[in-house]
């Protein structure tokens, strides 16, 4: 009988148990957090800067970013796709300009000044930034050599590791800077889709550095903003229109033949490893752009010089070579204008005055430098100039004053 009363007493005690035992599970179920409750938990306003937060704690991620200059005669995409890795501030891409075979010509050059046309890589560590073109060596950009290479390695230097990404001059930069104002849309997958507005002079930071500098009032109007955060919370996808930042470059009469200007940002693969070999894998040599590369206004009369693998598709800043190596410019003169005009001259720059002393250069240069025809006919001309006025009570009157410095160059055709 003892037995008996025991058997029952246990399991009575079972049946009593049981109820708590599954409480206890519901309740410890009911306090794991929702995916994403990081993010979406908090108050919408600070929800985008917890999304770069969450996205960067993933480790590492694809991304493509772009670019996309909408014409008549087809499609100019400056476009940017690799890998990040957030915990090491490292990132390595492949970066290249494309257009369609009909893309306006007088634009494509434009973007060409920006961007050298076809495939590059890049890669990022920190403040340095690397880029290479083919199977050449590693050229690094410092923040010292881009000091001392001047403002046009801007173009390299926009991409440096940020607070944001390893990568930046793309959208994710954007995200953390703008806040929601109107509850995003929920999707069947749990990611949300926020509609939200950007002032024009931030959203013109994602052209390339050298369009930036030609506009510095962006007006007022602001830029639709697209931003998708996936269900954990980390940013998947961004897209702006930048028609009002298109149309402020129209008003300088820039991308005139451009009709549509857009940007768009993905990430996927959260967590895998990184592929490709950076510059740190050894494979290849690294060399300084502040030890190889020179401004082009400091080279002698007659030195020759590449703009290949600079990654800066410009003739500013140059890799001198001998003369005897393959090159695609030769320096004619380096020339100064300095005139100083009766009264207020409709003057913009002082293109023509450098021109007339290049043509003077051009006339007294060895026979030699021409190479039996293998550069084109005429020069070129790279520089600057500045236009001011001036009223002298002493009965000068008015003047108009242009000054500037030029390099005269052959190009090799």
């Amino acid at each position: 009988m003892g037995t008996l009363k025991t058997g029952r007493h246990w399991r009575a005690t079972v049946a009593l148990l049981l109820p708590t035992v599954i409480g206890a599970a519901g309740c410890a179920a009911e306090d794991r957090p929702e995916p994403g409750e990081a993010v979406y938990g908090l108050p919408l306003a600070e929800q985008f800067q917890a999304a770069t937060d969450a996205t960067r704690g993933a480790g590492t991620a694809a991304f493509v970013s772009t670019l996309v200059y909408g014409a008549a005669g087809g499609d100019a995409v400056h476009q940017a796709r690799g890998s990040q890795d957030y915990g090491r501030g490292t990132s390595l891409v492949t970066l290249g300009l494309t257009a369609g075979r009909h893309f306006p010509a007088d634009d494509l050059e434009l973007l060409r000044e920006s961007a050298p046309e076809g495939k590059q890589s890049v890669a990022t560590a920190g403040d340095d930034v690397y880029v290479r073109s083919g199977d050449t060596a590693w050229l690094r950009y410092t923040p010292d050599a881009v000091n001392e290479l001047g403002e046009t390695t801007g173009v390299v230097a926009a991409h440096a590791a940020g607070d944001t990404a390893p990568y930046s001059g793309t959208l994710a930069d954007l995200v953390p800077r703008v806040i929601p104002r109107e509850k995003p849309a929920r999707r069947e997958d749990g990611s949300r889709v926020y509609r939200v507005t950007v002032l024009p002079e931030v959203a013109a930071e994602l052209l390339p550095r050298d369009l930036q500098s030609l506009q510095h009032d962006w007006g007022t109007r602001p830029v639709q903003l697209t931003v998708r955060l996936d269900a954990e919370g980390r940013l998947a996808a961004a897209t702006a229109d930048l028609g009002p930042v298109l149309a402020r470059l129209h008003e300088q009469r820039l991308l005139r033949e451009v009709k549509q200007l857009r940007a768009s940002y993905e990430l996927s693969a959260f967590g895998r490893p990184v592929k490709g070999k950076g510059p740190e894998a050894g494979g290849r040599p690294v060399e300084d752009a502040g030890k190889v590369l020179a401004a082009i206004g400091t080279l002698d009369d007659g030195r020759c010089a590449t703009t290949a693998g600079t990654g800066l598709g410009t003739t500013t800043v140059v890799r001198p070579v001998d003369c005897s190596d393959r090159h695609e410019l030769r320096v004619l003169a380096q020339v100064k204008v300095d005139r100083a005009l009766p009264g207020k001259q409709d003057i913009a720059n002082g293109d023509s005055y450098a021109r007339v002393e290049c043509e003077r250069a051009l006339a007294a240069a060895p026979d030699d430098w021409q190479r039996g025809g293998s550069y084109a006919q005429g020069f070129n001309l790279v520089g600057s100039s500045s236009v001011g006025s001036s009223f002298s009570m002493g009965g000068d009157g008015a003047q108009t004053t242009v000054t500037g410095d030029y390099t005269c160059y052959l190009r090799a055709s």
